[in-house]
């Protein structure tokens, strides 16, 4: 008698920018961050309409993922401690919701906000 088995193929498609979404959202929840960093004004993206104005960059190879994010600290924030806290907060976020192995989370420091 043989045995019959049912494949059952799964799927599952996520926009790029739901990605850089969840990216944004994990940075924020980082002590010592104030915001994420605006992208510099380009005519050409202008253009063509592009509604990520943030400063997160993604290059997505199959089920690897590398990111690098732009952010503004909080006036006092020790800028080592949270961009590690940073990188750390986006990798278990991406790994653990999404199942993508994060190999790298490049953090730029663009600014940091001033009591004033």
């Amino acid at each position: 008698m043989s045995e019959v088995g049912k494949t059952i193929n799964r799927s599952l498609r996520v926009s790029e920018d739901v990605i850089i979404e969840m990216i944004a959202n994990s940075a924020m929840e980082v002590d010592g961050v104030a915001a994420i960093a605006r992208r510099k004004k380009n005519p050409a993206r202008l253009l063509t309409n592009n509604k990520n104005v943030r400063a997160i960059k993604i290059e997505l190879a199959g089920d690897v993922l590398a990111v690098s994010i732009g952010v503004v600290l909080k006036n006092g924030a020790k800028a080592v401690v949270t961009a590690e806290n940073v990188q750390d907060k986006i990798k278990n976020t991406i790994q653990n919701m999404l199942n993508l192995t994060v190999t790298k989370v490049n953090v730029n420091i663009v600014n940091v906000l001033s009591d004033e």
